[in-house]
């Protein structure tokens, strides 16, 4: 076998092939690290309270990759209301949400679950509409416009994630653990993407790697058999 490797195209292979393998190993090092996050046990507190009347709203979000809604609902607990989902629905179209001072009335809550910091809106989010209780982000500061004064002025700033909740799908509904009660608060990049993009760069660094010899070896400059060169 021969080899005579051109010296630029070489150092800039080396230097790209450096850089793939970098991306690839660090995004690995994120997927082990939401996957240990995930299977962590969170520090959980417990809520006891009444729905709030008319506080059910449906709101939009993205679950590892899929398009869902979330049926809300208000809290009284005495001290405070908080917002809390209750069920989990994958679709792409709103649910109807059931509003009005029979709605939810009496009903009691009770759970085990952690609090999450509210997600901001941002550039992609759709236009809210209090009045038919459809919103886009989960924020209780906007969805304390559904109460009255009274009550929003005792709404908790963050929202309650129950570590079990009902999840909806093609008419099936089941319980099972809340997507949102966990550690890991990021939502738009599950473990499983970081694995796929460091597939991705390693992949990557393969075909560069192969490149570099095959071009090489057009070139004469890699013969894996000593042969005459005519």
């Amino acid at each position: 076998m021969s080899f005579r490797p051109m010296p630029v195209l070489t150092l800039f292979t080396v230097l790209s092939l450096a850089l793939l393998v970098w991306l690839g190993n660090w995004q690995y090092d994120r997927f082990l690290e939401k996957m240990a996050l995930d299977k962590s046990e969170p520090e959980w507190t417990v809520i006891d309270g009444t729905v709030v009347p008319g506080s059910e709203a449906m709101v939009y979000s993205y679950i590892d990759a899929a398009a869902a809604w979330r049926r809300i609902v208000a809290i009284d607990t005495g001290e405070e209301i908080v917002f809390t989902p209750t069920e989990v629905i994958y679709q792409v179209e709103p649910p109807q949400p059931c509003q009005g001072p029979e709605c939810g009335a009496g009903l009691r809550f009770a759970a085990r679950g952690l609090y999450q910091v509210p997600r901001g809106r941002n550039a992609f989010s759709g236009t809210d509409s209090p009045e038919t209780g459809i919103f886009y982000t989960l924020d209780p500061a906007v969805l304390a416009t559904l109460l009255p004064a009274g009550e929003a002025s005792r709404v908790h700033g963050r929202v309650f994630e129950p570590d079990t909740i009902q999840l909806s799908e093609n008419g099936r509904t089941m319980v099972g653990d809340n997507p949102f009660a966990r550690v890991r608060a990021d939502f738009k990049l599950p473990p499983q993407r970081h694995f796929g993009y460091a597939i991705t760069w390693w992949g990557l660094a393969m075909a560069l790697l192969g490149v570099y010899l095959a071009f090489h070896h057009q070139k004469g400059r890699l013969r894996l058999r000593k042969g005459s060169d005519a």
